[in-house]
């Protein structure tokens, strides 16, 4: 019995997508952190303490990708349930444009930031502008990718991310063996971004030679709106700590602690493609008034059943973990290795209920999530 619900889930909508974006989206983060391992172990504890802050801020300068990605996800479903392809070429071009104008105005802001920000932070000015260069991606690599996701090209979606997190690592480990440091390892992930984007527009391809089709969004910023609070509640509680560690401890202790999060950080991104997976195909089967419960009770179990094997291999060998990881400099945090696992899992399983409500609307009153965030900063 237990085999036949196996194979019956594996055969599904959600079974095939969950499983390739599964893989894909592994491959990715197993890319993205061998790229910090390297960062890690090339850098030592200081400098990299400096590069998680930074890769921090692009979190959270990240916070746009979440909520654009799933609303074109959720437009995309609904015009190729219907095969309004003109409709999602639209969608295309007209959120890049878009995109562009908000980058472009919150970059000037940024900029103009840099300096107190590198104060506070104590990181090099041109360090921080550097890194500001991210914005522009916040609000373009979301629409392709979005409309990959909606259009359930799992394979093409994942594709696109491997690209990125594969140039990143080769071009960050490059520039920092020639001297480059820190500069070296922000510019190397610059140039994988930006081309994973081109990569992802040219995947949707066959969507961009069809004849155009206009259409009025109707509330889209009001439908934003709870996208875009829930990532941002999202983001800021998996990049707050990295930023009040630099700011607080010393720079040994701020790049150890920086390990510690980001081994815990795999948990959270090693079980993210099952929400990305479910998202489109639970936000279709609301489109057309079905019930989607049972979607949303195997993701959650799926998620919960990966987190608690990920506690339990940290709690049973953390100096092992860590010494592979990131090397003996980083071991005298191995004892706390089991708290990071254990937040980062009840993250995944708030990210999943939040991906869920967000898909049916049946999210409420976005804003009480701010709570949650008041909470961990008084708690730090």
């Amino acid at each position: 019995m237990i085999l036949e619900k196996i194979r019956k889930f594996v055969r599904s909508d959600l079974g095939k997508g969950a499983i390739i974006l599964f893989i894909t989206m592994n491959f990715y983060n197993f890319l993205n952190f061998l790229f910090h391992f390297s960062m890690g172990r090339m850098l030592g504890p200081k400098d990299y303490g400096t590069l998680a802050v930074l890769m921090s801020i692009v979190y959270l300068y990240g916070i746009p990708i979440e909520a654009i990605q799933n609303i074109i996800v959720k437009y995309t479903s609904k015009f190729n349930s219907k095969g309004e392809r003109g409709k999602i070429k639209f969608l295309i071009l007209k959120s890049l444009k878009k995109g562009l104008n908000y980058s472009i105005l919150i970059f000037l802001l940024l900029f103009a930031l840099s300096y107190p920000i590198s104060i506070f932070l104590k990181i090099n000015f041109w360090l921080i502008a550097l890194t500001n260069i991210f914005i522009f991606s916040s609000f373009s690599s979301p629409i392709p990718r979005g409309v990959l996701q909606g259009r359930k090209k799992f394979m093409a979606f994942g594709n696109s991310l491997i690209v990125e997190s594969g140039l990143k690592l080769f071009f960050a480990v490059l520039f920092v063996l020639l001297g480059f440091r820190v500069f070296g390892a922000i510019s190397g992930v610059l140039i994988g971004v930006f081309t994973g984007i081109v990569f992802s527009v040219y995947l949707n391809r066959d969507i961009l030679k069809e004849k155009e089709e206009k259409i009025v969004f109707n509330k889209i910023y009001s439908t934003s709106l709870p996208y875009f609070i829930s990532m941002l509640v999202i983001l800021i509680m998996l990049s707050l700590d990295i930023i009040l560690a630099k700011k607080f401890f010393s720079p040994e202790l701020a790049g150890q602690y920086a390990g510690l999060s980001m081994i815990g950080k795999m948990i959270f991104f090693g079980t993210v493609a099952i929400s990305k997976a479910m998202f489109p195909l639970s936000s279709e089967k609301s489109e057309k008034g079905e019930n989607s419960q049972n979607l949303f009770k195997k993701s959650f179990l799926i998620i919960a059943f990966l987190c608690t094997a990920a506690v339990g291999i940290y709690a049973f060998a953390p100096e092992l973990i860590i010494k592979i990881l990131y090397g003996p400099d980083y071991l005298g945090v191995s004892n706390l290795l089991i708290y990071s696992a254990l937040s980062l899992s009840f993250l995944s399983l708030a990210n999943l209920i939040l991906i869920y409500g967000l898909s049916t609307n049946k999210l409420r009153f976005p804003p009480g999530l701010f709570v949650f965030i008041i909470i961990e900063i008084t708690l730090l």
